[in-house]
């Protein structure tokens, strides 16, 4: 196992295709776009805060219309449809 690990080494391993310096320093960080996020980082993130924005407004659209919970206004005890206690 060591025989085959020294001629691993020798024979240049992983020493192929490695970048040129100048590719390298013009770019350092090709993938990011910001400090630490790539584009397909701040895609994932807009479309996480759209569902959850779309999600409030229609809660917030439910609570301005009155149907987020029944009315109390009637006299007699009203049977809950909905299937939760």
């Amino acid at each position: 196992m060591l025989a085959a690990f020294g001629a691993m080494i020798a024979g240049g391993g992983c020493a192929s295709g490695d970048p040129a310096f100048d590719s390298i320093r013009s770019n350092p960080s090709p993938e990011l776009v910001g400090v630490a996020n790539r584009s397909v980082d701040i895609d994932r993130n807009m479309a996480v805060v759209s569902d959850q924005n779309l999600r409030m407004l229609t809660n917030d659209l439910n609570r301005m219309f009155l149907f987020d919970s029944p009315s109390y206004l009637s006299p007699w005890n009203i049977v809950s449809t909905t299937g939760q206690p």
